[in-house]
């Protein structure tokens, strides 16, 4: 019976371990923010790019070549990526279309002719100041991401739906660079929100 309590015990508190650590890593990556958009402005942003179709859920291997290309030539870079579909609408999720790229400091620009002549995969366009609905959410490590396809995706379907936006699309600017990380989310809306749909 004593044997019989001890691996009881045992059990518990291993359980009770992992649940408080994984509670603490939730934490720790945001999960228990409130998430709010509000009435915002977004850009101007020279926005170097290459537009792609494919399935959501692996866009991890094409942003790793996107960056290995970029640090190449780049030091201080501002990641963007623009979403134009909800994968839960899609009839084929393969069919997901996403325009990713980067902006960078005005001190750097010179340098965006030589990338786009060495990677004609690329477009460079002007995104134009729009208003927007905006919101950000600490950037931790890659688990963050996680933790915004919980918590921030879900406040979008509920503004789109709200607001009736239709065709919208959404601006995640990455400020991975800085002290404090984050990533802003933002979807354009009004005048000149149509430029930002780059397909």
């Amino acid at each position: 019976m004593n044997i019989l309590n001890i691996k009881f015990n045992l059990i518990l508190a291993v359980g009770l371990s992992i649940t408080g650590i994984l509670s603490g890593l939730y934490w720790y990556h945001g999960a228990f923010s409130d998430v709010e958009f509000r009435e915002s402005m977004y850009g101007p942003q020279d926005f170097v790019y290459l537009n792609r179709i494919g399935n959501y859920e692996n866009l991890g291997s094409d942003w790793a070549k996107v960056q290995n290309e970029v640090y190449k030539q780049f030091n201080n870079v501002l990641f963007i990526g623009i979403y134009y579909d909800n994968p839960e609408q899609l009839k084929d999720p393969n069919q997901a279309r996403a325009s990713l790229g980067f902006s960078v400091d005005n001190n750097e620009k010179d340098k965006i002719k030589v990338f786009l002549d060495n990677n004609p995969s690329y477009k460079l366009v002007q995104l134009p100041e729009v208003k927007s609905y905006s919101t950000s959410f600490p950037y931790k490590s890659q688990f963050s991401l996680i933790v915004v396809k919980e918590k921030v995706y879900p406040k979008v379907n509920e503004l789109v739906s709200e607001k009736k936006l239709s065709p919208y699309c959404l601006v995640e600017t990455y400020y991975l660079q800085q002290k404090n990380k984050q990533v802003n989310f933002d979807i354009p809306t009004g005048e000149n929100s149509q430029k930002y749909f780059l397909f």
